[in-house]
Order: C-alpha cells, then structure tokens, then sequence
C-alpha cells in the first residue's frame, strides 16, 4: 500500500558520483584524560579514578564523559574498556546544554578506543554504525556523510573496502565493489530516473558506461542525451542533519531520509512514531508520546542543484512539482489505564491520534503476567464498536466468566500495616479474593495487576472511500487490587519546542489536492554553478498525510532537470478531546493509596 512508510528495516545503498569517503583512514590523535566517580563493583563501594580515552582530534580541545554501562570499565591504567556511552562536548559547557554536543559513540569500548558493535554519531549528522577495531569500523558497517550519503557495505580501517552500496542524495544507487574508500572493480548505477547499468572503476574512476543513457529526469526542448543546461546538473534532496539533530536533541519530532531504488523517502526519526503510522507497533500506553512533546513540526530539507562540470548553468525556475497530497487516514491508537477510586478497574480507554474512525472493532486477547513471554490464559474476545476520537472499554463480564470474585474485588478494601510485611497480606489477599483462571497470571506485590495481550481488529477507510482492514498487537494492565501502604507520586509536564529556522522557506502542501506546483523563489544571479534551497515541509491543515513529488529545475534553454521523486510521510497526531467517562460504582481507596497520577 503506497501509504505504507515501510523503510524503518530495511536499508538500501546506492550507486552515482563522488565517492563522499574520508581519503585518510591513519589514526591520529592523543590520550584524554579526566577524573570521574568510578563504582566499583567488588568492593560495593564508590571511588574516584582517572579515565583515559582517545582523543581522534585533540586540536579542537573537547571535553569528554564516559557513562559506563556496567561496573568494570577500566583498565589498570584507567583505558575505557568495557560497554558505554562516550559523550565529547565544547569545553568548560553545561553538561545538560544538548547543543554543547559535538559527538556521541554508544557501544563496546576496548583500550580507550571504540571497539566492537558501536554507533558513532556527530553533531554535523556524519554517522558510523557497525563493528569497530581500535577506533575504525571494520567488517560490516554504515556510514552515512555530513551530505546525506549513506554507504553500507565491508570496511577495513574506516573506509569501505569489499562488497557495498552507496545511495546518494541525488537519488543514483550505486552497487558494487570498494577498495581504499573508492569504487573499484564491477558495479551496477541506478540513475534517479531508473535507468540502469553496469560499469568498471577503477580507483574511483569510471570506465565502461554506455555512450547514451536515457534519464527520465530529463525533459524539455533538448535531447535526453544532451540534456542542454539540465544535462550538466543534478539535483539532490536531503534532511538538513544540523537541524534534524537539535530537534532530537530536544525531543522534537525530527526526520530522516533514505534514498531507495523508487524514490526517496522522508519519514520521522522515531521508530515508535513509524510503527503507529504503519500498524506494526504494539498498542499500549503511551499517550505521552503525543502529548508531551512538541509534534508540530517541520522536515528541514536542503535542495542543492550543481554543475557536474563546473561551468555556470542558466536558470530560469526552480519549483516542487506535486503530483499528489493525501490525507492519512489510519487511526493512531494508545491506551489510557484506568487508576484510582478503587482497586479494581477491569477497564481502559483507547485514544485515537489518528484522523479517522474506527469501523467495528472486535479486541481478540489473552491474559498473561507483566513478563513478556509469560504463560496465558485461554483466548477471549470482546466487542469494542466504532469510535472517533476514543472510547471506554470494559470487560467485567471477562472476569466474570474467568471466575473471578469481582463483587469482593470492587467493594473491598485491603490494607497493611507495613511495607516490609506486603508478601503476608498479598497471600492473605488471594485467600479472602477468588482470582478464578486468572490466578496464575496476577503479578504485582502491592498493586496487583494482570495484563491483556491480543490483538484490535477493526477497519478504515480513506478519502476515497476505499476500505482498509487493520490488525494491531496491544498490552493493556488491569489493576485488580490495591494493597493499602503509605505511597506518594509526583507528576511532570512539559515538552521543548522546535529549534528555530529563520533561513528556511516554509513549504505547506495542500492536504488534498494533486498536480499543482509550488515555486521556490531563486535570488540573486541565476547564471550559476550551484543553487541551495533549504525548505521547511509541513502539510496544511495540519495532520498526518503524504506527498509525492520531485523538484524541477527549467532553465534558459527549456531544458528541465527533475529530481528522483521524493515522498514525503508528514506525522501531525491529532490531538484526542476524548475524556475517559467510566468510574466505578464505588470508590474504596483513600487518596494516598492511588497509584500512579
């Protein structure tokens, strides 16, 4: 289905152009050392130790953290070695200033060094991914440039070597082999407009391609294979790395791009975000993910068109060509739990952040314990119904043919006289309570709890009235009872804004409508060698939906140079008015002794 984003597993590397590749692969640097508060693990006591790493570049004068993941992560001369995080940031910065960060490794460390399965991430959005030797990658790995390139493929020392695949911004695919950084040997180019051949390199330079290509990027008054001005250019489309990164860094909803074989995707960072736009996630609670965050914003992508040959190209527009704006439809569902008044609430509520209904939706479940893979029940089912914006779900009657005593559930009340003592009245409890089926699979000391897993089938539809089934996964906890101690919580909210792009055009697609351009102001001389639009793509109103386009460049000639087509999958969560509406008949529990807030 083409609303499908479908690229969060699956990576793809490419073909065209420079290589992109770091040419010097020498280790280069000089020890850093700081003094941190070490745990140590067998004496359970707590130390002050000098911590080495490597510094790759001492000339910029960085500080370092290292956040250890387990206890003993030091040599005897104090080297990093062990699992971790390694954090380098401006020196004499606030530690809690996200934009102080120049570059992130999280990972396997060995002799000070990046050693093992690591992720190397800069603030400039080059990135390192895959298996490390004394600070290199080497065997299996991705590296994606401060451009937007990404090559996945065989390294040894840091560069690619071996079998691999380079996708650049300009939408070519090239799939091949690699020696020292460079193509070397046989491979196969996609161009952005499909076309494909096979090729040699050698050392980075191109031997064998066909005399004629035809490109279904080109267009206009000239030949295809002359192209005019549009014959001498190429146009990329890339997420702008500087400010995809601030955004993660404040827990804005960020975006990424992946060139595939079709088109290049556009599609939000968070995986979780992903799994609700496709379906493939599990359902449960997690309503903070669309309200305490800011999700009303942009995808900051950089338009570049270049010369391939150096010499000024005549151009007379720059504009997005779309073919289509769509409305996403598919509902986006979380679970509200249902805590306090008393200690039994066999209830919930869904929420749908999604911008259309639920169609005649039947819950399929299990009961299990708080474990995933936990033994479970026997398979029940219950009717939920169609619903907007959400609904309340309860399944009473489920405990009730499950045997268990809802009655002494709902209006008893049990206590105890201290914490220390809670496993004598958690027994006591299943002695005066029938948990039925359902006993096996209640977990929990003070608050007793089961937990429901199955799926939420139901349908929906789009604008053109075309129906679509949905099957969903979800995990839903009842709270069966309250054990009655001392308990105190405290709540926060909140969430950062987006990070500022006063340089941006803002670019708002028309929920809604097809075949219509947008024009991208060019400033200045149009007799140029390069060009850099940098775009802030939203959708308007304001809601989750997708766009397919490309970016067209005319220019003076009537030559025209089109961009690989991109789609766009913009995440707007609605915001739910849904107010869960279902108490319980009886409130037994004093406010100290409702959990959760």
């Amino acid at each position: 289905m083409k609303f499908g984003i479908g690229v969060v597993a699956v990576v793809l590397a490419g073909l065209s152009g420079a290589p992109a590749i770091a040419e010097s692969a020498t280790p280069a640097g000089a020890w850093a050392e700081r003094v941190q508060v070490i745990y140590q693990k067998d004496e359970g006591t707590v130390v002050r130790r000098a911590v080495r790493v490597w510094d790759s570049e001492p000339e910029k004068k960085l500080d370092f953290v290292w956040e250890p993941a387990e206890p003993d992560s030091l040599a005897a001369d104090g080297s990093v070695t062990g699992k971790g995080k390694l954090v380098w940031r401006v020196r004499g910065s606030a530690s809690y200033d996200p934009n102080t960060i120049y570059s992130t490794y999280v990972g396997e460390m060995k002799d000070g060094r990046p050693d093992g399965e690591g992720r190397l991430q800069f603030r400039s959005g080059e990135l390192f991914e895959g298996h490390f030797a004394a600070g290199l990658l080497s065997g299996r790995g991705v590296h994606v440039d401060t451009a937007g390139n990404r090559y996945e493929g065989e390294f040894s020392e840091g560069r690619p070597d071996g079998e691999g695949r380079l996708a650049e911004t300009n939408g070519s695919i090239y799939t091949g082999t690699f020696a020292h950084g460079v193509r070397h040997g046989e491979g196969e180019t996609r161009l952005a407009g499909g076309a494909t051949y096979i090729s040699r390199w050698t050392m980075g330079l191109e031997s064998g391609r066909p005399e004629i290509v035809a490109d279904a990027t080109l267009g206009g008054l000239m030949k295809a294979q002359s192209g005019g001005d549009a014959g001498r250019v190429e146009i990329s489309v890339a997420i702008e790395p500087r400010m995809t990164q601030q955004a993660i860094e404040n827990d804005v909803l960020a975006y990424q791009h992946l060139v595939r074989e079709e088109d290049i995707a556009v599609y939000p960072v968070d995986e979780e975000m992903n799994n609700f736009w496709n379906g493939t996630g599990v359902i449960h609670e997690s309503e903070w993910m669309f309200e305490d965050r800011d999700l009303d914003a942009p995808a900051y992508v950089e338009v570049e068109m270049g010369s391939t040959d150096g010499k000024r190209v005549d151009l007379d527009r720059l504009e997005l060509q779309v073919a289509n704006s769509e409305a996403y439809r598919k509902p986006m569902l979380s679970i509200v739990p249902h805590r306090g008044y008393n200690g039994f609430r066999p209830s919930f509520s869904i929420k749908n952040h999604g911008w259309g209904d639920v169609r005649d939706m039947t819950m399929n479940f299990q009961f299990t314990g708080q474990d995933e893979g936990s033994p479970a029940s026997r398979s029940y089912s219950h009717a939920v119904g169609s619903f907007d914006q959400g609904t309340d779900v309860g399944i009473r009657n489920i405990f009730d043919e499950a045997g268990v005593d809802t009655r002494k559930l709902e209006q008893g009340r049990f206590s105890c006289q201290s914490i220390e003592a809670i496993n004598v009245c958690r027994s006591q409890v299943f002695n005066e309570v029938g948990f039925g089926e359902l006993a096996d699979f209640v977990s929990g000391d003070q608050f007793l709890t089961t937990t429901a897993v199955g799926t939420f089938d139901y349908s929906w539809a789009d604008d053109a009235g075309n129906v679509y089934p949905a099957s969903e996964q979800f995990r839903a906890e009842f709270s069966l009872a309250v054990i009655e101690t001392p308990n105190q919580a405290e709540c926060g909210a909140g969430y950062n804004q987006a990070p500022e792009a006063l340089r941006y055009q803002d670019v708002n697609f028309p929920v809604g409508k097809q075949n219509y351009t947008i024009e991208l102001p060019v400033r200045g001389n149009r007799k140029l060698t390069r060009h850099v639009a940098r775009l802030k793509l939203a959708a308007e109103p304001r809601m989750s939906s997708f766009h397919q386009f490309s970016v067209a460049a005319t220019f003076a000639d009537g030559s025209v140079r089109k961009s690989k087509p991109v789609s766009f999958f913009f995440m707007r969560p609605r915001d739910s008015n849904f107010q869960p509406g279902m108490e319980p008949p009886v409130c037994t529990l004093s406010d100290d002794a409702i959990p959760g807030c």
